[in-house]
């Protein structure tokens, strides 16, 4: 009996070792279980980490790629800009020197200034006598304007009478005889070509009549020849005759 107590206390025993053991594999098993899961888990993360972190290097890399261009563009503007700096620096030097020698140069002009100066006055007052010659000479040429209308008008009047008379045939202008003063000569004063004519500085005074013909003489070559229309006290009025070469202002006119 006591055997049989023994063993039945032995199987007793031996069910609760099982039973414990088997708890304690099953409890084990239960945290294996979890802590499986939690790594699966925890690798999950992991390795969605890992893509986020390789994808975030592949972004550095862009960015670090970026950055290195913009730094080489960066460096080749600086260089380009430091030689831009040397070389104006080189020209501002030359325009200081120039202007340093510049100003050396207009130091002793000092004197020459004043000269200046003093030439403009004296210019100065040459120009305002040239402009007093110049309004009087204004105003003698007003006058021989206003004596060249009276001519001309004149000299169209004598031409319509000659053109009068040659119709009528009451006079003929070639047979006219004149017989002129002793020193029957002058200047020309006039030359107008625009009405073929020109002023002789001899008139009454000379005894010039009208019809009298002058031959115009420079330099004591007979060059032309005109025929007196018209007669005034110091000065007459002549047509140039035709075939008459070029008269100017100053040659003689001398009664032929």
């Amino acid at each position: 009996m006591k055997s049989f107590r023994l063993i039945i206390i032995l199987l007793a025993i031996l069910c609760v070792v099982f039973l414990v053991f088997g708890m304690i594999s099953f409890s084990g098993l239960q945290s294996e279980k979890k802590t499986r899961v939690a790594t699966e888990n925890s690798l999950k993360d992991l390795t969605a980490s890992r893509e986020d972190l390789m994808k975030q290097l592949d972004e550095d890399k862009k960015l670090k790629a970026d950055l290195e261009m913009q730094l080489a563009d960066l460096k080749g503007k600086f260089t380009s800009l430091q030689d831009k700096a040397e070389k104006l620096a080189a020209q501002i030097a030359d325009e200081r020197k120039a202007k340093e020698e510049a100003l050396a140069k207009l130091s002793g002009k000092d004197k020459e200034i004043e000269e200046v100066k003093t030439n403009w006055e004296n210019e100065r007052t040459s120009h305002s006598a040239l402009q007093e010659q110049f309004d009087k000479l204004q105003k003698e040429n007003a006058a021989v304007q206003d004596q060249l209308k009276n001519l001309q008008a004149t000299n169209q009047n004598l031409s319509k009478q000659i053109d009068d008379l040659q119709a009528k045939k009451e006079v003929e202008l070639d047979k006219i005889v004149v017989k002129p003063g002793v020193e029957a000569e002058g200047k020309v004063l006039v030359v107008n070509k625009e009405f073929n004519f020109i002023v002789v500085a001899a008139g009454n005074n000379k005894g010039i009549t009208p019809g009298v013909t002058f031959g115009v003489y420079r330099s004591g070559k007979l060059v032309a020849k005109a025929q007196v229309e018209k007669v005034y006290e110091t000065m007459s009025a002549a047509n140039i005759l035709p075939d008459s070469g070029d008269i100017r202002e100053g040659d003689i006119a001398k009664a032929m």
